[in-house]
């Protein structure tokens, strides 16, 4: 079967478009069965969703003969407090002709055992949309709706299965064609909220909701006040429901969600908010309440004692001219100490600082969170510093306290304070570049810098530097930046940091490591009394080749090179050195500043990165050829290659079949393994000092494996040389705790699982270990095994037959 997966995610979000008392679909791609007591019929399990993508040449009014699809989409499924689940949707398929009756048959999604079937042949829909893109037979009548009254079975059920079926049999049975829709799991949690309980007209009045679908069948609802320390229920109200579409909007899938509200309103007789209270939510098949019951037990809301809460919302200093502080301060004592004061603190020097009046500010949801304390939805404060009257010092931690009194002098005897918890201390800095781009006439940047360090600094400047040395600097007049005043409000001036400049210099002369400093100074010409940030090194010089490959005769070079020394310089040369640094070949390279997105995101600063790809492709000539050689791709001002140029160089890459550089996650070559069965005279060459493994038919070479065998003591390998042969121990892995390594794919040659051929090293965890794996085909280092690539240890074990004869040698 092909699933058209992008298909399946647009049904999987249909499936979710229920109305507010619908169950959300959950897709489910696990195979179903056909019940083995029916005439097996024409199954499909694949989701098929009406698109207007479609485009059917006459307008889908005639049937395609050849369409011999199963198509169909469960439109809506809802459930009501009673347990009756009504599905609508569609089923359309040439193989309904000849096949009468239309059935939809439910099952418990669990055990696939039927709990009830409909026979909707007389009742049936019309979807014209769907004959449009399903122009098979029967496809414009081919909807439905139906209902099945589960009742009480609801409450036991975990998933429905719906099956849509046509039949030539009018019990629903006989020689059918179903379409199996994804299963309707069931929400079975327990889901509330307590909103609000507070005190009105001597009543505890509680609001929330309740919602699950543990409630079918249960139409008695209950507030139960239950008193923890006394250890028993003080009270109980009946429940009228009330309205909460914002809930069946978050819990589509739960019956009755959108009367799953309540409010009531408890006389405080027996109710001591001394002690610890708690609110039950109750269900019950009962009308007393006490028996066939789901309750919801939400958390205290009194402990017995006093309370005083509050919070530091924000320090923002952001504007540089206010110090402004907001938070809120809730105590059940706020309504004797009426008076409001904010008090700056500096905990580093341990003294008052400032004392300023507050403004409230309503906080519902304090109120919300703590609705037993008295004016919690007046508890919020905003107090505001002036900057010019105080001196905050960078370095200094400072607190802030909030105080109710009796007296409008802060130090009146009766008060309650709140301390902000985490002190803040002055002293951040931080900059970004938003951008930052090389051009020919300098540094191009925009960004923002913020220091508290600043205070006092009025100027900003951007540094160039070289290698340490200064090529080029900007003054910048510091703008408006909102989101950063948002993100870094205690540090001074965020709202005030924003910079777009170009720093002028000729690129040229930043030939090694690029700084920029980014500084705050009292000095309008930017040399004194000034604090500085450094940013990253960027590079001067960088490239890479992507892809250097050999196809026969023909050589392929593709990759990337930016460079600031690339200024005035536009001819672009690949040129060929042999080991010695000999040239052996160079060639023009004509497709050049090829867009690299991806270059530009990692070098913005150096010179034309976002257009510094190339590729060049091109006959070998016989010096180039079964070489080794190192590439260069070479900028310069002639057009012969040589001149004015700056060089971007490769290590050492092998122009054969071998594949460079080195990767033990490949096969050793690019070419494929030889099949040995076709071979008459297969024996392997192992050569340690070369990390080499040469596979051979008589005295010829039908592949090589990079290798890293025994390492060398005092000139003699760990690796046994002379002549071997397989044997039949192998495996998929092992480890070897007292050298603290393993490894995959096993193939033993000598002692019986002793001397192995096997992958590069694993730990522990059975990670490779980059090291070692570094090394393959560079440097010996194993304890006496042959070390082999991933693959070329895989096909090893798989394919070298027993007995095969292995030659060592150094």
């Amino acid at each position: 079967m092909i699933i058209d997966f992008n298909h399946a995610k647009k049904v999987a979000a249909g499936c979710a478009a229920l109305t507010s008392c619908a169950f959300l679909l959950w897709v489910n791609q696990n195979s179903v069965q056909a019940d083995a007591q029916q005439p097996a019929p024409v199954v499909q399990q694949s989701a098929g969703q009406v698109t207007n993508s479609v485009s059917l040449q006459n307008g889908g009014s005639q049937a395609a003969p050849n369409d011999h699809g199963n198509y169909a989409y469960l439109d809506q499924a809802q459930i009501d407090d009673h347990g009756c689940l009504t599905v609508s949707g569609w089923h359309a398929t040439s193989a309904a002709q000849n096949r009468p009756y239309h059935y939809i048959i439910a099952l418990n999604g669990t055990d696939k055992t039927e709990l009830a079937r409909q026979n909707v042949t007389d009742q049936e829909v019309a979807r014209p949309d769907v004959a449009k893109v399903h122009p098979v037979y029967g496809a414009s009548q081919s909807g439905f709706k139906t209902g099945f009254n589960l009742g009480k079975r609801w409450t036991n059920l975990n998933q429905v299965q719906i099956i849509s079926r046509y039949t030539d049999d009018a019990q629903g049975n006989g020689n059918a064609v179903d379409y199996w829709f994804a299963p309707i799991t069931i929400d079975r949690q327990n889901h509330a909220n307590l909103d609000r309980a507070t005190v009105a007209d001597n009543h505890l009045v509680v609001t929330g909701w309740h919602a699950t679908n543990l409630a079918v069948n249960k139409s008695h609802r209950f507030i139960i006040v239950y008193d923890r320390t006394a250890g028993k229920e003080v009270a109980r109200e009946a429940v009228t429901d009330v309205a909460r579409p914002d809930v069946a909007k978050v819990f589509p899938g739960v019956a009755d969600a959108s009367q799953s509200g309540f409010e009531v309103k408890i006389p405080l007789t027996n109710i001591k908010f001394n002690h610890e209270l708690q609110i039950i939510s109750r269900y019950s098949g009962a009308a007393d309440g006490n028996s066939n019951y789901v309750d919801y037990w939400f958390s205290p809301i009194t402990n017995g004692d006093v309370v005083n809460r509050g919070n530091l919302d924000a320090f923002d200093i952001s504007d540089g001219q206010y110090l402004v502080v907001t938070g809120w301060h809730a105590t059940n004592l706020s309504s004797f100490e009426k008076h409001r004061v904010a008090i700056l603190y500096d905990d580093t020097d341990r003294y008052q600082v400032a004392t300023v009046p507050t403004t409230t500010v309503k906080r519902d949801d304090v109120a919300k969170a703590f609705p037993t304390i008295p004016g919690a939805d007046q508890s919020g404060f905003v107090g505001r510093f002036d900057l010019s009257k105080l001196h905050l010092y960078p370095g200094h931690r400072y607190t802030i306290i909030s105080r109710y009194s009796t007296g409008s002098d802060s130090t009146a005897e009766d008060y309650s304070d709140y301390t902000s918890t985490t002190p803040v201390a002055l002293g951040h800095q931080g900059y970004n570049f938003d951008s930052i781009q090389m051009t020919k006439d300098g540094l191009k940047v925009s960004g923002w810098m913020i220091s508290d360090q600043s205070m006092g600094w009025p100027y900003a400047y951007l540094i160039v530097l070289n290698n340490g040395q200064e090529v080029g600097r900007a003054a910048v007049k510091l703008t408006e930046r909102p989101d950063v005043a948002k993100a870094y409000s205690s540090t001074f001036n965020s709202a005030h940091s924003g910079f777009s400049t170009l720093i002028p210099f000729d690129p040229a002369a930043v030939t090694g490591t690029m700084q920029v400093i980014l500084r705050f100074t009292g000095d309008s010409s930017g040399n004194s009394q000034f604090t500085d940030q450094y940013s990253p090194r960027y590079a001067a010089n960088a490239g890479n080749f992507d892809q250097i490959q050999v196809n026969g005769n023909q050589l392929y070079v593709v990759g990337w090179h930016a460079s600031n020394q690339a200024v005035g310089k536009p001819y672009e040369y690949l040129i060929f050195l042999n080991q010695n640094g000999q040239e052996l070949y160079r060639q023009r390279v004509l497709d050049i500043n090829r867009t690299r997105a991806d270059v530009a995101k990692v070098y913005p600063a150096t010179y034309n990165s976002g257009q510094s790809g190339y590729q060049l492709g091109f006959t070998m000539p016989a010096s180039l050829r079964q070489q080794a050689v190192c590439v260069i791709h070479r900028f310069t001002d002639d057009p012969a290659g040589n001149g004015h140029f700056a060089d971007y160089q490769s290590g050492l890459v092998s122009l054969g079949v071998m594949r460079m550089p080195i990767d033990y996650r490949q096969p050793s070559e690019y070419a494929p393994y030889p099949n040995v069965r076709q071979l008459n005279n297969f024996w392997i060459n192992v050569r340690i000092r070369q990390n080499r493994v040469y596979l051979m038919n008589g005295n010829n070479v039908v592949y090589t494996m990079y290798c890293s065998a025994g390492y060398y003591d005092h000139g003699i390998s760990t690796t046994p040389t002379g002549t071997y042969y397989v044997q039949a121990e192998r495996g998929n892995s092992f480890y070897n705790g007292s050298l603290g390594e393993g490894a995959n794919y096993w193939t033993s040659f000598l002692e019986h699982g002793v001397y192995l051929f096997h992958t590069v090293p694993t730990d522990a965890n059975g990670n490779y270990k980059p090291y070692e794996a570094s090394q393959l085909g560079i440097n010996q280092g194993s304890h006496g095994c042959i070390r082999l690539s991933v693959p070329d240890a895989y096909w090893f074990m798989h394919n070298v037959p027993t007995g095969t004869k292995v030659v060592i040698e150094n």
